[in-house]
Formats: structure tokens, sequence, C-alpha cells
């Protein structure tokens, strides 16, 4: 795997604390599969943190979206604004979307925020 494309735990919020900080205090923007969370933090890095309940699906389900979740933060990492806290949080709904809708509610939730600064 290439450097870059990595996913280290420097770019996770894997903290329960941080979790609620983020959605306690950061903006939201609610999309059709998930809803996301931000609040700037005085980092020179964006980390993401994802939270799937069982209300999803079972683990092979969740498991699943997790890894889009991922997948999609990797590669757009280059392009989100540094210096953010995300927390994606799935609804129920994800667990029956397919991957194409699960990537087009990410790209207009995280478009949507860009857009609003």
């Amino acid at each position: 795997m290439q450097r870059d494309a990595s996913f280290p735990r420097s770019s996770r919020i894997l903290d329960g604390a941080e979790f609620k900080l983020v959605t306690s205090s950061g903006r939201k923007l609610g999309g059709r599969f998930f809803l996301l969370f931000a609040r700037q933090v005085p980092l020179e890095r964006s980390r993401l943190g994802i939270t799937v309940s069982r209300k999803v699906g079972n683990a092979v389900v969740r498991n699943r979206i997790k890894r889009h979740l991922r997948e999609f933060f990797r590669r757009q990492r280059p392009l989100l604004q540094r210096g953010y806290d995300w927390v994606v949080i799935a609804r129920p709904q994800a667990g029956g979307a397919v991957a194409a809708g699960l990537q087009q509610d990410l790209v207009k939730l995280f478009a949507g925020f860009v857009h609003r600064d």
C-alpha cells in the first residue's frame, strides 16, 4: 500500500470523549444515509471518527459500511479542509444501500460542508 493512501492511527478519532466533543459542539449536516459532524481543531491534519450502530445491520453489513467510509476518507483526504475532526454516523437506512448510493451521499455531505464555510 502506498504511504499516502494509508489510514494511520493519527488520522482516526478513537477516544469517546473526542467523539462527544465533535458531535456536541461541531456543525452537523444530514444526508439520506449518514450524519456528518465537523469541528475545527488546532491540528495540521484531519481526523475521522465512524459510528455504525447495530440498528444498521449485522456485523457484516456494519463492517462493509465502515470500509466504504474509510476508503472514501482516504481518497478524499487531499481535498478536505485540514484541521477538522469529522464524525460520520450511519443511519439505519445505510444498511440496505448499494455502494454507489453511499458514495453519492458522502460526496454531497462533504461538498455541502465545504460550500457552507
